[in-house]
């Protein structure tokens, strides 16, 4: 029978993983466009204006099209709270009340492929994503650090 410190031991190396797991992870935050977009950099007030869709459009008159992670996505979190001031689930009555005004929220993609696949194909678009999953495919920015 293993002593109480050995359990104790094995129990903290279980533990501690999940407990990180849903923690906000301390890598940084890349904003990312595709190789094809026009955009080069963005401020930290364009991008709060763009993803509360505030502003919808470039300068060259294309349309914005904010790209999202999923709401219990960490990334989606640390971004919304470092950007836009709130946790997504903050912004359910901002988004209810745009609604009205036929204002949508930005699109959801669900993993780091999906956004980068999309970036690909989309110049208008721009998203966020860790640094270790931005490609050559991709051009970031800015970046947002803890």
């Amino acid at each position: 029978m293993p002593s109480r410190r050995a359990a104790l031991a094995l129990l903290a190396l279980i533990v501690s993983p999940l407990a990180r797991a849903g923690a906000a992870p301390e890598e940084t935050l890349a904003v990312v466009v595709g190789r094809s977009s026009p955009v080069t950099a963005v401020t930290l007030d364009e991008l709060r204006d763009i993803y509360l869709r505030r502003r919808r459009v470039w300068p060259d008159g294309r349309a914005a099209v904010p790209i999202n992670l999923p709401p219990d996505s960490p990334w989606r979190d640390r971004f919304s709270r470092s950007v836009l001031g709130r946790a997504p689930v903050d912004l359910i009555g901002y988004w209810n009340a745009r609604y009205f005004e036929g204002i949508t929220p930005p699109l959801i993609l669900g993993t780091p492929a999906a956004v980068r696949a999309y970036l690909v194909h989309q110049p208008e678009a721009i998203a966020y994503l860790p640094r270790s999953e931005v490609d050559d495919s991709l051009r970031v920015v800015l970046e947002l650090r803890e």
